[in-house]
């Protein structure tokens, strides 16, 4: 078990009643089984109680997860905000080749799935579970999410359909998708085809934009996502009344 210190940015920007603590999240690597293959991931603790609320994050491509960089970081916010965070490494279900033919992206919503599940057997109420996911893991988390998960709401940033085809959804859940504004990696236009195709198939959806940011965010840029991000999930799944 080690600790790190929370970024300065995750003080004062918790919603739903929550007030982040003076002591740090703990957070310490471990395995968990999907398909009765282990993935590697990371479990980030709060202080304490916490919101009893959790978020399973879903990487970018050609990611690993580490106790370092933006990815833990904002792991380390979401802890500080009271929420059990856990970092799958979901390629370890299935080898990226860039093919990525339907079997490999079932097999990695699946890990999401499984994630959720994980904190579900916890103890945690399923309505107080959520998804977030970065550029490829932006469709594995919000296609996953509104597939067989049990995950109450979802967030996808930075992705679109030229990522992957989306699946016409099975479940109706909260979803917020964040957007670079200059991103040329996946394309705007590419952003609103996805929305409009969750807005047809009746999903709430509402869209925010990180004005400025390329595709690759910076440090101010990492913490405005954790603000909107924060601002989302405490609306829902991270009400302390709820």
């Amino acid at each position: 078990m080690r600790r790190r210190s929370v970024l300065a940015a995750a003080a004062g920007l918790a919603g739903g009643g929550w007030a982040p603590q003076d002591e740090t999240p703990a957070w310490e690597g471990l395995t968990f089984l999907s398909h009765r293959k282990p993935i590697r991931a990371i479990h980030y603790r709060p202080v304490g109680e916490g919101r009893r609320s959790a978020i399973v994050m879903m990487h970018g491509s050609g990611a690993r997860i580490a106790s370092r960089g933006p990815w833990h970081e904002l792991a380390m916010r979401f802890a500080g905000d009271g929420y059990e965070v856990l970092t799958p490494l979901f390629t370890d279900a299935w080898p990226d080749d860039g093919i990525r033919p339907p079997p490999m992206m079932e097999a990695w919503r699946d890990v999401g799935e499984h994630a959720i599940d994980w904190f579900i057997g916890r103890g945690v109420d399923r309505r107080r579970t959520a998804m977030f996911g970065y550029s490829l893991g932006s469709y594995v988390a919000v296609d996953g999410a509104l597939g067989n998960s049990r995950a109450a709401a979802a967030i996808g940033l930075a992705g679109g359909v030229d990522v992957y085809t989306p699946r016409p959804p099975r479940r109706r859940i909260p979803v917020l998708i964040i957007r670079a504004e200059n991103d040329t990696h996946v394309l705007p236009r590419n952003t609103a085809t996805w929305v409009d195709f969750l807005r047809e198939h009746d999903i709430p959806v509402r869209v925010e934009v990180i004005a400025g940011a390329g595709h690759l965010f910076r440090p101010p840029e990492w913490a405005e996502i954790f603000t909107r991000a924060s601002a989302f999930y405490g609306g829902n799944i991270g009400r302390i009344s709820q």
